[in-house]
């Protein structure tokens, strides 16, 4: 009553409104743009509606939950509970503990002092204590653990018993298409893990996998209930706001007490010709990306293989925590080459980890992570400017590989507008900047 009450104080008066449970909302997201006409759909976050997750089966047009993990025995809240621990932000730096904990070394299944916090039977969930003394638990552990070990552990205690989770499923509903979505599937190393041992064949992580695609997932719900909509494979996720030329020239004519600029008969090629001469430089292009990855629209863009470079980029605009890895954007061509782990699956959307073959390493430091492992986003035809500067790139280099990060300051939302870029260019080191058809420098 209170949410359509309010709905209709904004305006939204005659609709009719439909309440969408959290974890039906991520398994939405995951099912109907997966492709897999029939699979097994895992969510998995810190709780939502009183669950932290859920086991799914879609099969012939209808899903059907099996199975329930309640917000008690959360992997998500353990994790949130760690990084709180580490002096870390919750629900924002869970992936700077996944990063810290390759900086350790190896403890001992049976020295690790958290791996019986969960209990898995079947694809039953139970957790050894409650969130208050599960917390308490952790502190008297930290106290006389270094924060790389801690974070290791906490790791590892995650990928032992989702593992175990995932692979249960796959044995007791003989489903090898799997998706999974919800904020514990932003842990790419952990998806690593699943896609290799769990027994699946076929694998889909929904690319907007917290909270943030709640929204979509409902949406898709209520269309398959109202419409009878069927799972479609997402092939791009460029699905927010445009800016034209006219636009783009405007703002530039608004800061040209500061900046020079010209426009450019091909951008993709000047692009990739900065990038090969050893320069990092701001990429804004089209219709900015769904989600929480910057995927070759929104994006800085440096050559993979120049440590100097990514040490400059850091410092002179992300100043990311010393540990935090940067990812790699390639043609899907390329994969196979460069990765150890390929299944052959295209990741387009950095949802998953990967170890670089030994060889490889050297070729491309500025996207490995200490451990050598990479999260990867791989590029076709969804995307036909940004290939065509990897293409580029590979012309003049042999392979094509850059390192891609979001444009934004630390800290700061992706920009979204051509004033948005204007002004991260200003208060950052930045000194090029390709936006639509403009190349701008810094005077």
């Amino acid at each position: 009553f209170q949410v359509r009450k309010k709905l209709e104080r904004m305006g939204f008066c005659g609709h009719k409104c439909y309440i969408v449970d959290h974890h039906l909302a991520h398994a939405a997201s995951a099912i109907f743009t997966s492709g897999f006409e029939k699979c097994l759909c895992i969510t998995l976050d810190g709780v939502g509606d009183g669950l932290s997750g859920t086991i799914n089966i879609y099969e012939n047009g209808e899903l059907c939950r099996v199975g329930e993990i309640k917000e008690r025995d959360s992997f998500g809240i353990f994790f949130e509970e760690v990084t709180t621990i580490l002096g870390l932000r919750e629900l924002e730096d869970e992936g700077k503990v996944m990063a810290l904990a390759d900086f350790s070394y190896p403890v001992e299944e049976e020295r690790n002092r958290m791996i019986d916090f969960f209990k898995v039977d079947g694809i039953k969930v139970r957790a050894k204590y409650g969130t208050i003394r599960r917390f308490l638990e952790l502190e008297k552990i930290k106290w006389n653990t270094p924060n790389e070990r801690f974070a290791y552990m906490a790791q590892k205690t995650l990928e032992k018993h989702v593992l175990r989770l995932f692979r249960n499923a796959v044995e007791e509903f003989g489903m090898e298409n799997v998706c999974w979505a919800g904020g514990v599937a932003a842990n790419i190393k952990l998806n690593r893990v699943i896609r290799l041992f769990s027994g699946l064949r076929r694998w889909y992580v929904f690319p907007h996998m917290g909270d943030g695609g709640l929204a979509a997932g409902a949406a898709l719900w209520i269309a398959h209930l109202l419409e009878g909509i069927r799972p479609y494979k997402l092939k791009d996720v460029y699905l927010g706001l445009e800016y034209g030329e006219e636009e783009i020239e405007r703002v530039l004519k608004e800061n040209r007490n500061w900046i020079r600029y010209e426009r450019v008969s091909d951008p993709a090629g000047v692009a990739a010709e900065l990038i090969c001469k050893g320069n990092y430089l701001l990429w804004f292009q089209g219709r900015m990306e769904y989600g929480p990855r910057a995927l070759g629209n929104r994006s800085i863009l440096a050559p993979a293989w120049s440590e100097d470079v990514k040490k400059k980029l850091n410092l002179e605009i992300k100043r990311r925590s010393w540990y935090q890895p940067f990812a790699p954007s390639m043609l899907v061509e390329d994969a196979q080459r460069f990765l150890e782990d390929y299944d052959g699956i295209p990741d387009r959307f950095m949802t998953m980890g990967y170890m670089v073959k030994t060889d490889a390493k050297k070729i491309i430091p500025a996207v490995i992570h200490v451990d050598g492992s990479t999260r990867p986003q791989m590029v076709e035809e969804e995307n036909e400017l940004y290939e065509k500067l990897l293409q580029g790139v590979k012309k003049k280099l042999g392979y094509g590989i850059i390192l891609n990060t979001s444009f934004n300051l630390h800290g700061e939302p992706i920009v979204c507008s051509p004033s948005d870029a204007i002004d991260t260019m200003k208060r950052s080191g930045a000194k090029y900047l390709i936006i639509g058809e403009f190349l701008v420098e810094k005077k």
